[in-house]
C-alpha cells in the first residue's frame, strides 16, 4: 500500500473529503488540492505537512509513513535485535511489548473474520497500533521510518 493510498484509506475511514482534511491540516484555501496529489502519488508531503496530516486523521505520523515492503524477516529481525542489544536504543521490553501487542493483533484478526469484532473496531485498533509501540520506545520507535 503506497502513502497515497493509505492516506485515502484513513481519510475515508474518518469520513473525511479531501476538502475537509486540507482545512483540518490549515494547508489554505486550495489544501485539498494538495491532499489530492499526496493520494495520487503525484506529491509525497515533507515531514512537518506529514505530521498535521496525522495529526488531523488522530493517527501516528508513522502510521502513514510505515514501509508495508518492509519483508517479514527484517522485522523478525529488528525485534530480536532490540531483544539481544538494548544498547541498540529500545529498551528490553519493548520486545515483550510488541510481542504481545502481536498477539493481540491476531487474536483481533480472527475474531474480526469471525464476525466477533465489528470493522470499524479493528481498523480502529490498527491505526492506533503505531502509537502503542512510540509509547514504550518514544521517538527511537521504528526511527528508520
Amino acid at each position: 500500500m503506497t502513502y497515497g493510498e493509505r492516506l485515502k484509506f484513513i481519510r475515508t475511514f474518518r469520513q473525511m473529503t479531501q476538502k475537509d482534511l486540507g482545512d483540518a491540516c490549515h494547508f489554505g484555501k486550495n489544501g485539498h488540492l494538495f491532499i489530492a496529489q499526496y493520494e495520487s502519488g503525484n506529491r509525497t508531503p515533507k515531514p512537518d505537512r506529514n505530521r498535521r496530516i496525522a495529526e488531523a486523521l488522530g493517527v501516528s505520523p508513522k502510521a502513514l509513513m510505515w514501509d508495508t515492503k518492509m519483508p517479514h524477516e527484517d522485522i523478525a529481525f529488528q525485534l530480536c535485535w532490540a531483544y539481544i542489544r538494548p544498547s541498540s536504543g529500545c529498551p528490553l521490553s519493548l520486545t515483550d511489548t510488541v510481542l504481545a501487542m502481536a498477539e493481540t493483533l491476531m487474536s483481533e484478526y480472527d475474531m474480526a473474520l469471525e464476525g466477533q469484532l465489528p470493522e470499524t473496531e479493528y481498523i480502529e485498533n490498527r491505526l492506533g497500533f503505531m502509537n502503542g509501540i512510540e509509547k514504550y520506545c518514544g521517538d527511537q520507535a521504528l526511527s528508520r521510518f
